[in-house]
């Protein structure tokens, strides 16, 4: 007999954190969504059937942005697999995207909420309430010196009370 514990839905997605200098870009969700509403994040999505995690990383760059990115430009950050709390699991590719400029070629107003620059320095250390992975991940895509793997179990609230996190040196 399967052992039933392991048995949910997995969603497979991309955070990008596109930045210009010192400046990331976030997205503060609107209140009317599913999924983590009135929060900040980064840029993405899901990844489509047959579409790997790079190629994703693009395509939602230009579909929510309008920036057209490459993959000279891009650096995968880490890996986040968020357990619980959501009605699936989701496994997540975090990618940190350099842009030529903090001009927003489709504007600062989308479908999902409010694109929004905000120093690096101020992203952990203001009111902007984040999505919960952020609260450990981010100082890591900033420092870009590794690639890091998280693992979070997520309680209703959706918030992580059991983290794990490994980091692999970039050489």
């Amino acid at each position: 007999m399967e052992d039933q514990k392991y048995i949910r839905k997995v969603q497979c997605s991309v955070t990008n954190f596109l930045y210009y200098g010192d400046d990331y870009l976030l997205l503060h969700r609107s209140p009317n969504k599913r999924i983590d509403a009135n929060l900040f994040n980064g840029i993405g999505g899901r990844v489509e059937p047959v579409e790997n995690y790079l190629d994703a990383a693009i395509r939602e760059t230009e579909e929510e942005t309008g920036f057209n990115v490459s993959p000279e430009n891009i650096s995968l950050a880490g890996i986040v697999k968020l357990e619980g709390g959501y009605s699936e699991d989701w496994v997540m590719c975090f990618f940190k995207i350099k842009v030529p400029s903090k001009i927003i070629p489709l504007g600062n107003e989308t479908e999902d909420g409010k694109l929004i620059w905000i120093n690096k320095e101020k992203v952990l250390n203001s009111n902007y309430e984040l999505v919960d992975d952020l609260n450990y991940c981010f100082k890591d895509i900033v420092a870009g010196d590794s690639i890091f793997f998280f693992t979070g179990k997520v309680n209703n609230d959706q918030k992580i009370y059991d983290a794990n996190t490994t980091k692999l040196s970039i050489k």
